[in-house]
């Protein structure tokens, strides 16, 4: 009989004092920059955020060879911050990744509320003006692409 994993209490799930690594790799022939949650660690495969959803964001200065030149840079923070504050009110979430390449940043969250997604991303899309905001949500119990990304921090 396998030992279930004990995770914090959901109750305990904020975004706030998480410690975040930064790791540099290459994907899609380019550097690649990844942020990790690090404390998301403590919640990973909660049964409470099955539901993984991405926020892609295409580059407007598109660099296939390099990464955003800061002052887009500094507008995507902009655009995370809107992208955090909305899917807090879905209820339960976590975000575990800021991945950066030339062409796009994708910040991933993994949720409970599969419901409200569709209208967060309207909201979002309504609320940031400087990009495109892509969203795809996929059920992850097992944190596939967290796990993926781990091994870079």
């Amino acid at each position: 009989m396998a030992l279930q994993k004990k995770h914090l209490p959901i109750e305990t799930l904020d975004d706030d004092n998480h410690k975040w690594s930064i790791a540099e790799t290459t994907g899609n022939g380019g550097p690649m920059i990844v942020r990790f949650n690090e404390t998301a660690k403590s919640w990973a495969k909660h049964p409470a955020l099955d539901i993984r959803v991405g926020f892609a964001v295409p580059l407007k200065q598109a660099n296939p060879d390099g990464l955003p030149v800061p002052e887009e840079n500094q507008e995507l923070s902009l655009v995370e911050d809107s992208i955090l504050s909305h899917v807090r009110k879905l209820g339960p979430s976590v975000q575990v990744l800021a991945i950066t390449t030339g062409t796009f940043k994708e910040f991933v969250f993994y949720v409970g509320n599969a419901a409200g997604i569709a209208d967060v991303h309207k909201q979002i899309m309504s609320d940031v003006t400087s990009h495109e905001v892509q969203c795809v949500a996929e059920r992850d119990p097992k944190w596939s692409v967290y796990d993926v990304f781990a091994k870079f921090a």
